[in-house]
């Protein structure tokens, strides 16, 4: 089953890559700045010849019509060269791979952290249904959805790195440095779960097996634990697997506030100076990434959830 549904997957998500390749690539096109003069300048030289300029546009294939552009280049991107920056003359998939475990540590602890908060506060958002716990828990949730990440980021800044000087004011991947980025990012998240989690156990606390366990008598920690955890754990799991992706591309303002050394604080900088390879490669990164935890999310929805596997 796993194997079938990947073989039907793949396609697609060749398909979807190729979709965003096209578009990227394109829009890349309609940048003013010169390819060629950029790259010349990164590369050191103070004079520049017409002669410099038309050895790099025939090196970077500008004299060819767009298409056969792209697929020389898309070419290149199969065998892993995504080209250069135009500001450092480094390869584009170097500078990625540099800067994607600050960004994984990140979206990992973040998507923890979340999860942690979120689980047990639906829970007992859903136990509690419509008392002042339920309200106190929504409002939480009401808040933290409406507070925009940069200017949390700039509060807890002034609070913990200003006023009371307990932790950095920039992130860096080191306990203390980590603490200020994480609590931002999964606050952000917490409300969509907490939502999910509250839904998912008052639709669980209204079955009739659940009924049924409080008619035997069974102990409420227990009927949590044995029959409303599971009933809440299986609706979260695929919403929190495309926050964490969701996380590995989307966290690029909260990265720049704090100045991480990420892929989202680099897609920034990228995209102020016009380095349009590394921009085109956030792209392809992004798309990458979403199409692969979506496919990782059924598989493990599957082998969590035999009655999936049942034809």
């Amino acid at each position: 089953m796993i194997v079938s549904l990947i073989r039907e997957r793949l396609p697609w998500m060749l398909v979807v890559l190729l979709t965003i390749s096209v578009l990227c690539f394109v829009l890349s096109d309609l940048d003013p700045a010169d390819p060629a003069t950029l790259l010349l300048q990164a590369q050191g030289l103070e004079t520049i010849t017409e002669a410099d300029l038309a050895a790099k546009r025939e090196e970077l294939r500008l004299d060819e019509p767009l298409f056969l552009r792209y697929v020389g280049w898309l070419s290149d991107a199969i065998h892993g060269d995504l080209g250069h920056s135009y500001r450092t003359y480094t390869p584009v998939l170097d500078l990625y791979l540099n800067k994607l475990p600050n960004t994984l540590l990140l979206a990992i602890l973040a998507t923890g952290v979340s999860f942690l908060i979120s689980l047990p506060l639906g829970m007992l958002a859903a136990l509690f249904h419509r008392s002042w716990v339920d309200r106190v828990i929504q409002f939480f949730v009401i808040l933290v959805a409406a507070i925009p990440g940069f200017w949390l980021a700039f509060m807890l800044i002034v609070l913990f790195a200003v006023t009371l000087r307990w932790l950095p004011a920039f992130g860096t991947p080191t306990p203390a440095g980590v603490i200020l980025p994480v609590t931002v990012l999964a606050l952000q998240k917490t409300a969509v779960l907490t939502r999910l989690a509250r839904s998912a156990a008052l639709d669980a606390l209204g079955q009739p097996w659940m009924h049924m366990a409080n008619a035997k008598g069974v102990p409420p920690l227990r009927r949590g634990f044995h029959h409303l955890l599971p009933a809440v754990l299986g609706p979260m799991l695929p919403v929190s697997g495309l926050e964490f992706a969701n996380l590995m591309t989307g966290a690029a303002v909260v990265e720049y506030v704090f100045a991480w050394p990420g892929i989202g604080k680099l897609a920034i900088d990228s995209v102020i100076g016009a380095d349009m390879p590394v921009v085109v490669g956030f792209c392809l990164f992004a798309g990458l990434t979403f199409v692969v935890v979506n496919l990782l999310i059924d598989v493990v929805t599957l082998i969590v959830d035999p009655r999936l596997r049942n034809p």
